[in-house]
């Protein structure tokens, strides 16, 4: 097999790369202005949690597993496309509720577009891709991730503060209706390379069953998922909080640490994971691993007894790390299934990470606030509860990597 990718891989990578930052932008962008929307609705923490993790999650689940199918028998191009016109409007539509049932429909309206987003752009990665060089484009493809993360921050936490948080929401959504007709217009997508059996789902859950790697980091990415969204829901609001930063200065700093040092890490992560992974495949997870547990001291530090420029800083390392197994599990889990499995096993690691992840993490995080304390101290007990689980993934990460060679 050649080690070289296909014409307009790069093209193409690019293109999906913007459409994972204008996705995750209106994701979380909910997430720098929950104190403006929890005063403006008299909303509690549990409330707040829900609206940004349990209610999005369930939405994104329920529509993962027909866009993966669609994804398998059609085009891809539509499919991403018309997610991110869907989506983009629906963050439009936020800006104008005035209830909390509103603002539930509308998020639940996220969740559905975004479903259609991630598993056709694996899969046209995976198939641009050789293996030797998935993990590194699947990592380019997740700084999407962390450039939305910036994007959201920033518009969150600069026009959120000049203009209020329904401004910020109509800012978030305008970008993503004009990527989605770029996409709609640019986007390449290869000839696929094999029939699809009418069987797909039933074919791909017997996969994740019977393989123990799979079904491993399947558990670990849903362990880490509630760390990663629980942070990225809740980090903003501790920072105001136990900093006493302004929701402008708040944004600024994290578009930095978690924006720019996060992507710098993501694709680092990718990069060093398949070069370990050229000597021996089972380093491609093990690294994963490490890298997870090495940047526990300092967010623990950060949330419990941290303060001024050092905690910020500490805080800072832990985004270098917090989305180092994004590449590597999703290039691991698509080395071990049939090509045209690959949409659907993307379906099912998102559904565990958003349902697990994405619908626990925020919601449980949340209602352990309220439980603990009201402030800064019991919203930091709460995050940092959350990172047991995490050392638990990284665990799991470890003995996927076992399965490797297999």
């Amino acid at each position: 097999m050649s080690d070289r990718p296909k014409p307009k891989a790069r093209q193409t990578l690019l293109l999906l790369m913007a459409l994972m930052a204008v996705a995750h932008l209106d994701r979380q962008i909910l997430g720098i202005t929950l104190d403006q929307i929890g005063s403006e609705f008299d909303l509690s923490d549990t409330q707040l949690g829900m609206l940004s993790g349990l209610i999005f999650a369930l939405a994104f689940c329920l529509f993962g597993f027909p866009a993966a199918v669609l994804a398998a028998r059609f085009s891809r191009r539509v499919v991403i496309s018309g997610s991110a016109m869907i989506w983009s409007g629906m963050t439009i539509l936020t800006a104008g509720a005035h209830s909390f049932s509103a603002l539930v429909l509308a998020r639940i309206g996220v969740g559905a577009g975004e479903a259609g987003s991630v598993a056709p752009a694996h899969s046209l990665i995976s198939d641009l891709y050789p293996p030797e060089r998935r993990a590194s484009a699947m990592s380019i493809f997740a700084t999407g991730t962390n450039i939305g993360v910036l994007l959201a921050f920033l518009i969150g936490g600069v026009v959120g503060q000049l203009y209020g948080w329904r401004a910020a929401f109509l800012a978030a959504g305008v970008p993503g209706l004009v990527l989605a007709a770029l996409l709609a217009w640019k986007l390449h997508e290869p000839r696929k390379s094999a029939s699809v059996p009418e069987r797909i789902f039933g074919e791909s859950l017997a996969l994740m069953r019977a393989d123990k790697g799979l079904h491993d980091i399947t558990i670990a990415m849903a362990l880490t998922g509630i760390v990663t969204f629980g942070t990225l829901s809740w980090g903003p609001t501790f920072v105001i909080r136990g900093y006493e930063l302004s929701q402008a200065q708040t944004g600024l700093i994290l578009a930095l640490a978690v924006g720019i040092g996060g992507a710098i890490g993501t694709i680092l992560s990718g990069l060093v994971a398949d070069r370990l992974g050229a000597r021996d495949r089972r380093w491609r997870l093990r690294f994963v691993s490490l890298a997870v547990l090495a940047g526990k001291p300092f967010t623990l530090y950060f949330l419990l007894w941290g303060e001024g420029s050092l905690g910020l800083a500490a805080m800072s390392v832990g985004a270098l790390v917090g989305n180092v197994f994004w590449g590597p599990t999703f290039a691991y889990a698509h080395d071990r299934v049939p090509v045209h499995c690959r949409p659907m096993i993307t379906a099912f690691l998102l559904f565990m990470f958003n349902l697990v992840g994405v619908g626990i993490g925020p919601t449980a995080i949340g209602a352990l606030s309220d439980l603990f304390a009201s402030g800064p101290q019991g919203l930091g007990t709460a995050l940092a509860c959350s990172h047991v689980l995490g050392v638990m993934g990284a665990w799991l990460y470890w003995r996927a990597a076992n399965a490797a060679h297999v």
